[in-house]
């Protein structure tokens, strides 16, 4: 039974050549997973662009994960959470203001919190973003936790951390009382020769080893009941010298998210990202990537992905 197992997961990272309904058991994707869009603006949940609105309200997504810019009005958060509350999507926000120059500020985010947390569409907060990249130390995290809690004890922490290669580890250190969630990114599909050439792509096949041997264990010994939910890529972004980001096809966007949930045991999926002008391509600008979201979503809803 175990050779079985084994030759069903490779096959199915492989190309998806077995049955629904086989690769939902391999895969161990919950049909209640929360299902993530980054980066949303207010003004297309308004507009339902690419029948996004309409996605929240049939339960194909469930969560939304905005930024609030430094500066922004105490009424921002409280706005964007009704406009949510419209197509039935919970969010978990990111005070950026918080966060400046590699800096905490913990002192900052009771003001934003207390404005939002008596919503009933708040899912939580997002405290920090790829930590090792900016230069935030554990005890900042820790430290942004702790203020997190303090003003809102009833809603969830999460802490996004990139580097996954050297996740818990001194570079990217991961610890007791640091989130409720522990979301990692990984973003596989690149340009040829390791991500550093103009043309070609690639897709990174160690992502699977760092989920089990890093994340996965690390998150289980250090914080027993943590879930982990994992960010995977649907962007085109070639400005980066190296790891040139390239559009994932169909295939490719579904070996992410079986990744995710094969090896590291993922509970929720995110995408990244919604939108982004900067990028060459994102969701909002790309209908058929939002349509195969759609259909990875209704399979794990019907227990088939």
């Amino acid at each position: 039974m175990r050779r079985l197992g084994l030759f069903v997961v490779s096959a199915i990272l492989a190309g998806g050549m077995l049955p629904g309904a086989v690769a939902a058991v391999v895969s161990g994707a919950p049909a209640d997973a929360p299902l993530i869009l980054q980066n949303v603006p207010w003004q297309d949940l308004r507009t339902n662009k690419n029948g996004i609105c309409d996605a929240g309200k049939a339960g194909r997504f469930t969560h939304l994960l905005k930024n609030i810019p430094a500066g922004s009005t105490l009424t921002a958060p409280v706005n964007y959470l009704n406009e949510a509350a419209a197509c039935g999507y919970k969010v978990f926000f990111h005070f950026s203001g918080t966060i400046s120059g590699g800096t905490v500020y913990p002192s900052r985010v009771a003001r934003f919190v207390n404005a939002v947390k008596g919503h009933p569409n708040l899912a939580g907060y997002l405290s920090v973003k790829e930590p090792s990249w900016v230069g935030i130390s554990a005890s900042e995290i820790r430290a942004l936790y702790r203020a997190h809690k303090a003003a809102d004890p009833n809603h969830p922490v999460m802490a996004l951390f990139g580097d996954i290669p050297h996740f818990g580890d001194a570079a990217n250190p991961y610890t007791a009382g640091m989130a409720d969630i522990v979301m990692v990114d990984w973003y596989p599909v690149e340009t040829a020769y390791s991500g550093c050439s103009m043309s070609g792509t690639s897709y990174r096949s160690d992502g699977p080893k760092w989920y089990s041997t890093k994340v996965k264990p690390r998150v289980a010994a250090r914080t027993p009941g943590v879930p982990v939910y994992v960010m995977v890529q649907t962007h085109k972004y070639l400005a980066p010298r190296c790891h040139k980001k390239q559009l994932p096809t169909q295939g490719r966007l579904e070996r992410q998210v079986r990744e995710a949930f094969v090896y590291a045991g993922a509970k929720g999926i995110a995408y990244h990202t919604w939108s982004n002008t900067s990028y060459a391509s994102d969701e909002a600008r790309n209908p058929t990537m939002f349509n195969w979201m759609k259909s990875i979503s209704d399979r794990v809803r019907a227990g088939t992905f």
